[in-house]
């Protein structure tokens, strides 16, 4: 479900502000990425017990926007408050086709380090709530879960796969 969740609000996002968001995708953090992006990761969750065997998972999604413009501070903060509330008001209460409580906004803040503020970028991290019921598995199904799927794509951008494997974690 966290990938599920993470994906979803990726789509959201491109296909509401595409071009207004730039990239879009799911990655921990700024650290590293010279360069505008919008970043979706699920970072936390806590449990509450619902039954014997189910719980309330509740998550904690991070959605970090990276903004350029060289013109000075107040022109970065400008246009990352644009993208921020375009995004807040994007995911505001969405379910996402998902069987999970709507997203709800639990806070924001500026997170720009001196080094991206030296190359003219300002980071802010927006974090989401939501939460789901997990419900206990036999052993046959948490197997299930461990095996993951690979597809190679020799060309990026291509949408042949030239390879794929299956894993069993």
């Amino acid at each position: 479900m966290l990938t599920q969740i993470e994906d979803a609000i990726v789509d959201r996002i491109g296909t509401k502000l595409g071009a207004t968001a730039g990239m879009v995708a799911v990655q921990k953090g700024a650290e590293g990425i010279p360069h505008p992006a919008v970043y979706v990761s699920t970072e936390e969750g806590s449990f509450k017990e619902i039954t014997p065997v189910s719980f309330n998972q509740e998550v904690k999604i991070f959605v970090d926007v990276i903004f350029s413009n060289l013109a000075s501070e107040g022109e970065r903060r400008k246009g990352v408050y644009l993208i921020l509330q375009g995004i807040i008001q994007t995911l505001l209460l969405q379910k996402l086709d998902l069987a999970i409580k709507p997203l709800k906004p639990t806070r924001w803040r500026n997170v720009t380090t001196e080094e991206f503020r030296e190359k003219g970028l300002i980071v802010y991290s927006l974090e989401l709530a939501t939460s789901f019921v997990i419900t206990k598995l036999d052993d046959e199904e948490v197997a299930d879960l461990l095996t993951v799927g690979f597809n190679y794509y020799l060309k990026p951008g291509d949408d042949v796969v030239d390879a794929s494997d299956t894993v069993t974690l």
